[in-house]
């Protein structure tokens, strides 16, 4: 196969799903694809880009090798992380998704998102390596934004420890009215004030006069308002040194993670979550690097660079498989 019909199948598949991309690639490229042999490519193409990723981390973390960054200095770098559910191997499983943005003295923008089924170590290791090639390393404002899931900020105390951290707003906004939602559910009009209430105290980082607005409810014997009530003061608690969103606006820095949690919907869920998708790690995994790739700015570098890199690394797999067998 030529390279450029290697470059619209696995374009096609970034996008479709392996049924519509071989009757499309017949009928827009009178290209004829099988099934299988699509699969293969994007396999193969995959799990390329992935041994490449995982190659240029080791000579990072292990070898100490120097990043070359692919943007100028940026006056801001951002890095948003999130997880969204798929299912593989006959199980749910997480898919742990980041996003990097750098933003020009110029007013241009670079972004790249990754998106892997692995351990936190290693998304977090991958993560970094992208970030430090977006200029995370030489920006004059860092920031890490994401909701309060304790494996993300774990990540980002190890990795990106320099950044300002910033709790996205908007979960705020969801625990604070669950809450309400439970004490008050009988009387919407006040429901609908105490949380405009609370959360215009946390809007303006006053996390302690809000908390204390919270600390009064009384649960009575109900389990579920005291469950609720513990919850949203130890979301606070634990969050609360993310929340000083005056300072963060006036920074230029985001408040929400709308960014990821919009890269979680378009990577994952509108490919690899449609009606009686079957996937196996492998296969899901070797798609969501190539629908990363063509849906960044890095595409045409590794498809067209790395072409020939790809057949010698394919050779090499060849040979191993047929001494071990």
């Amino acid at each position: 196969m030529t390279p450029q019909a290697g470059r619209l199948a696995i374009e096609e598949v970034a996008d479709r799903s392996y049924d519509q991309s071989v009757r499309h690639l017949r009928q827009s490229h009178s290209l004829r694809i099988g099934k299988e042999l699509l699969e293969r490519i994007t396999r193969t193409v995959g799990e390329y880009w992935i041994a490449n990723d995982h190659r240029n981390c080791d000579d990072y973390n292990h070898l100490r090798k120097g990043i070359s960054p692919r943007v100028g200095r940026p006056r801001r770098c951002c890095v948003f992380a999130d997880g969204v559910m798929a299912h593989t191997d006959g199980a749910w499983h997480e898919v742990r998704v980041g996003t990097v943005r750098s933003d020009q003295a110029d007013g241009s923008e670079h972004k790249f998102s990754i998106a892997r089924m692995t351990d936190t170590e290693s998304f977090g290791q991958l993560l970094q390596y992208r970030a430090l090639e977006y200029g995370y390393g030489r920006a004059d404002l860092r920031a890490f934004i994401a909701d309060g899931a304790q494996w993300i900020w774990r990540l980002a105390d190890k990795k990106f420890s320099k950044s300002i951290q910033i709790l996205d707003f908007y979960h705020v906004c969801e625990h604070v009215e669950a809450c309400s939602k439970e004490f008050f559910s009988q009387n919407p009009e006040r429901c609908s004030a105490w949380s405009k209430h609370v959360l215009g105290l946390l809007r303006a980082g006053l996390v302690s006069e809000a908390i204390l607005e919270i600390r009064p409810l009384n649960p009575g014997r109900s389990d579920s308002k005291r469950k609720a009530k513990h919850e949203l003061l130890t979301y606070l608690h634990n969050n609360r040194k993310r929340m000083d969103y005056p300072r963060y606006e006036k920074l230029g820095l985001p408040i929400g993670s709308g960014e990821v949690e919009a890269q979680c919907k378009t990577l994952v869920q509108q490919r690899c979550k449609q009606s009686g998708m079957r996937w196996s790690r492998r296969g899901i995994e070797a798609v969501l690097r190539i629908r990363c790739s063509v849906r960044g700015d890095r595409y045409r570098d590794e498809f067209f660079k790395e072409n020939a890199g790809l057949l010698q690394w394919r050779h090499k797999k060849r040979l191993c498989k047929s001494r071990a067998a």
